[in-house]
């Protein structure tokens, strides 16, 4: 009898052991599936260690680092994930869609960064708050139903904090009406107090609408914000987005380099207290229209080694350089949009760099 209970006690044991080895197997299975980007490769600009417009330094953005990685698979996890400002670096699994529009708000500390397998998110809305500050986004595609049209249906909107990196995003649109007046969404919002933000090698596609960055409106509160955001555009690419690509800029500081925007009605939209200094973009299919700048006259603009070569019709030359804030290397606007072409956008395998 004793003997039979040890055998049976053994059989136990080897059965939970095995089973434990199969768990332990499929959770490092899992991982190994959802392998991702490095997250801090490739980091230039206003996003890195900079200096603003009067010469006072800044450390870099650092995201998640620090802070333990959770593998997200679904819209609830995301959302208990993403808020907080504990340091976390979210890795996204699986695509996650949600029928109608579904806000996420975005804390502090964090990084929401895509697997090579998996990583589209749809109707997923990103948003700051008050509390928002230090945040990386890299390897996503971000779409949204073509029914979602509000003024305010943005799918990233940062308005909060500072040090936010936008890295290998696909912000992917849909058909549009050229005259649509009821399409009033955009794809990118950087604005308000939001500062020291890079967004670089991120594709834009398919839309009415492209980027609204600085405090959006021409009025009087807008003296609260002339100098927000500090940003950099660097290496993304634009295709078929009608207006506003690669933004309509107001208050903020703008480095705009080595962009390709194709198919497109207008480009930059330079209005109120604008600082903008472009450089090596290059400018496809729409050019011929003259459309590269629709200009309001109140801003500052300087173009370096465009094509077709820049200038604005009726604001100022501006005589900021963005080399007094940090350095940094510039491709041909050839090069540039060869770059584009190839590497901007999330991706499922290694993420290229310029």
């Amino acid at each position: 009898m004793i003997n039979k209970t040890r055998h049976l006690a053994f059989l136990a044991a080897l059965g939970f052991a095995l089973c434990l080895a199969i768990v332990c197997s499929v959770s490092k299975q899992a991982e190994a599936a959802a392998a991702y980007p490095d997250v801090m490769q490739g980091l230039t600009g206003f996003a890195g260690n900079a200096k603003d417009h009067n010469g006072k330094a800044k450390s870099a953005v650092s995201g998640g680092q620090g802070g333990p990685v959770v593998y997200v698979s679904n819209l609830n996890d995301l959302k208990n994930n993403a808020g907080g400002t504990d340091r976390k670096t979210i890795v996204i699994t699986s695509d996650i869609s949600s029928p109608g529009k579904a806000v996420v708000t975005v804390g502090a500390n964090k990084t929401i960064v895509g697997s090579y397998t998996s990583h589209r998110l749809t109707n997923i809305y990103l948003t700051t708050g008050s509390g928002s500050n230090n945040v990386i986004f890299k390897n996503l595609i971000i779409s949204h139903s073509a029914a979602i049209t509000g003024n305010n249906d943005i799918p990233m909107y940062i308005a909060n904090g500072q040090n936010y990196w936008i890295d290998h995003v696909w912000f992917e649109g849909h058909s549009y009406n050229p005259n649509s007046h009821s399409d009033l969404g955009k794809l990118l919002y950087v604005g308000a107090k939001a500062d020291f933000v890079t967004l670089s090698n991120s594709k834009f596609t398919d839309h009415l609408y492209g980027l609204i960055l600085g405090y959006p409106n021409d009025d009087n509160e807008g003296r609260n914000y002339i100098g927000y955001p500090h940003m950099t555009i660097t290496n993304n690419y634009f295709n078929n987005v009608y207006v506003r690509s690669p933004g309509l800029m107001r208050y903020g500081y703008f480095h705009a380099k080595n962009n390709y925007v194709t198919n497109f009605n207008l480009g930059f939209t330079i209005h109120t207290n604008a600082t903008v200094f472009s450089e090596a973009n290059y400018f496809g299919n729409g050019n011929e229209k003259g459309g590269m700048i629709d200009d309001y006259g109140t801003a500052q603009f300087t173009d370096t080694g465009s094509f077709p070569s820049l200038k604005a019709p009726k604001s100022p030359r501006t005589g900021w350089n963005p080399r007094s804030n940090y350095s940094y290397g510039t491709l041909s606007a050839q090069d540039a949009k060869n770059f584009a072409q190839s590497y901007a956008g999330a991706q499922n395998t290694n993420l290229r760099y310029p």
